[in-house]
C-alpha cells in the first residue's frame, strides 16, 4: 500500500512508511521512558522531603483547628506537598495563594504532575486574564489580588481551605488579605486557614491570630547541603550611579563551572539580578560564551516576559548542556526549577521608592535583606548538593 504525501504530491512506498512509523515509535518510547524516570525521581524525592515527616501532624491540625501556621525552611516542600496532603485527607476545594503569577503556574504544573493529573483539571491555576481552573478543580493556585477580588462579591463559598503561602514577604496585598481573612473565618465557621511561611517572624503571625488559637508547626531542614562562596568584585574606587554593569565576573563563574564540574554532572545555573536592564547585559555576555562552548542555554526570567517565554525555564536541557537562567527576584520564592545546582546572587533588588527630589515614585536599587539572601540560596539544594556564589562590590 502506498501513502500519498499531499504537500509534495509524491507517494511513499510501504517500506519507507514503515521505517517512518518505527522512528516515531522509538522516539515516543524514549520520551515516555524519560518521563517515567523523571516521575519516579519525583516520587522518591516526595517521600524524602522534610515536610513529609509532618504530614499527619499538619492534616490533624487543619482538621481540628481554625488557623494553622506551617513554618518551614526554604526547600522543605511545603508549597507543593501541603495542598496534596489536605486533598488526600478529604478536603475538596483548596485555594493556595501566591504573590506572583509564575509561582501559580509552575506550582500548578508541578502538583498536577506529581498527582498524575496533567490531562484533567483537578489541579489548576487562576491569574489575571488567564486560568486553567474549572468547576472540577480541587486545588487552585491563585494570586492574592484575584482572591481579594473574589471576596469583594462573596465570602468564598467554593473553598473549604485557604492556604496563604509566602506570608513572610509582608507586602500590602498580602497583609490586607490576612486582615480580611481574619474577619472571614468568624463569619464562615466551616472554613480552614493555613498560613505558610519561612521560619522568620512566626511569633508575629501567631500573635495576630491569638484569638483564634493558631497552631504552629515548624518543619526544619532541607534535602541537600549548600556551599557558600564569596566572590568579591574588586574595584579601584567607588563607581558612580552611571557606571555600566560588568558581566565578566558572571561569565567567569560559568567558566569555573565548566572547568570544575564535568558535563556528565548535570546542574543548571540561576543568576539573580536587580532588573531587566541588568538581566539583558548578563544574558548578552553569557550568550556569547554559550555560542563558543555549545554547552549552555541562556534564558532570561522576569515579569515583562510572556507566560510562554517564562515557561521555558522549566524545560529540561539536552544531555551535556546546562541552563543559565538570569532572573529578577521573581524566582526568589515559591518557584522550583528542577536541576538548579549553582546560584549567583548579585545581592541587589529594584523596588518602588519615593524620590524626594522629583516627588515621584520610581524604581530604585537596594541591597537585599538577609531573609531574601536565604530565599535565593534556597532556590537550589532541592535535588542535588549546591554551590552559591555571592558577587559583591569590594573596593
Amino acid at each position: 500500500m502506498d501513502v500519498c504525501d499531499e504537500r509534495n504530491n509524491k507517494k511513499l512506498n510501504k517500506d519507507t512508511f514503515d521505517i517512518f512509523l518505527n522512528i516515531v515509535s522509538i522516539y515516543l518510547d524514549f520520551k515516555n521512558k524519560e518521563k517515567f524516570d523523571r516521575l519516579k525521581n519525583y516520587v522518591k524525592l516526595k517521600s524524602e522531603l522534610p515536610v513529609a515527616k509532618y504530614r499527619n501532624e499538619i492534616v490533624s491540625a487543619v482538621q481540628n483547628e481554625r488557623v494553622v501556621i506551617v513554618a518551614g525552611d526554604t526547600g522543605c516542600g511545603k508549597s507543593t506537598q501541603v495542598p496534596q496532603y489536605l486533598h488526600e485527607a478529604g478536603f475538596q476545594n483548596i485555594a493556595c495563594t501566591q504573590p506572583r503569577r509564575i509561582a501559580c503556574i509552575s506550582l500548578s504544573k508541578r502538583v498536577s504532575y506529581e498527582m498524575l493529573t496533567q490531562f484533567d483539571t483537578k489541579v489548576g491555576y487562576q491569574i489575571r486574564f488567564e486560568k486553567s481552573k474549572t468547576s472540577d478543580t480541587k486545588i487552585c493556585f491563585i494570586t492574592e489580588g484575584l482572591l481579594l477580588r473574589q471576596m469583594s462579591s462573596d465570602n468564598l463559598p467554593e473553598y473549604d481551605v485557604i492556604i496563604l503561602d509566602e506570608i513572610h514577604e509582608r507586602h500590602l496585598m498580602g497583609d490586607f488579605l490576612l486582615g480580611v481573612l481574619k474577619c472571614l473565618i468568624h463569619t464562615r465557621t466551616d472554613i480552614k486557614l493555613v498560613l505558610m511561611s519561612a521560619t522568620i517572624n512566626i511569633k508575629l503571625f501567631q500573635d495576630y491570630f491569638s484569638a483564634e488559637s493558631a497552631v504552629v508547626i515548624q518543619v526544619p531542614g532541607r534535602l541537600f547541603s549548600i556551599e557558600l562562596n564569596y566572590k568579591p568584585i574588586l574595584i579601584e574606587e567607588k563607581p558612580s550611579r552611571h557606571d555600566k554593569l560588568d558581566p565578566q565576573p558572571y561569565v567567569q563563574i560559568m567558566q569555573l563551572i565548566d572547568s570544575k564540574y564535568p558535563k556528565e554532572e548535570r546542574g543548571d545555573l540561576l543568576i539573580f539580578m536587580s532588573g531587566v536592564q541588568e538581566i539583558t547585559t548578563i544574558c548578552d555576555a553569557a550568550q556569547q560564551y554559550a555560542e563558543k562552548t555549545k554547552s549552555w542555554i541562556v534564558l532570561p526570567l522576569h515579569s515583562a516576559l510572556s507566560l510562554i517565554e517564562q515557561d521555558k525555564v522549566f524545560d529540561y536541557p539536552p544531555d551535556g548542556v546546562r541552563k543559565c537562567i538570569v532572573s529578577t527576584n521573581i524566582a526568589e520564592t515559591s518557584v522550583t526549577i528542577d536541576g538548579i545546582r549553582f546560584v549567583i546572587d548579585s545581592g541587589k533588588v529594584k523596588e518602588m521608592s519615593y524620590d524626594s527630589s522629583t516627588k515621584m515614585q520610581r524604581l530604585k536599587e537596594f541591597w537585599i535583606s538577609k531573609a531574601s539572601a536565604d530565599q535565593r540560596k534556597g532556590r537550589a539544594g532541592r535535588t542535588v548538593s549546591t554551590y552559591k556564589f555571592k558577587l559583591m562590590l569590594h573596593g
